[in-house]
């Protein structure tokens, strides 16, 4: 198993919903929420690069 670098979590307003994102020896981005750290979902930069990218573009917002 590689070794994960994690970064600060993302959290708004206090609560148990943050966002933390690592990244793993070999490059590969992983994301978690803090509340299940152990429930991760790998991607690669360019996945995640799409993700903030339709995220700025406001193309998620429906799921908030």
């Amino acid at each position: 198993m590689s070794e994960i670098t994690w970064h600060e979590p993302y959290c708004v307003g206090g609560g148990n919903a943050c966002l933390q994102i690592g990244l793993s020896s070999e490059g590969t981005r992983i994301l978690r929420e803090t509340a299940r750290p152990h429930e991760v979902i790998s991607t690669t930069p360019e996945g995640l690069r799409n993700l903030v990218e339709a995220a700025k573009r406001g193309e998620l917002d429906h799921l908030l």
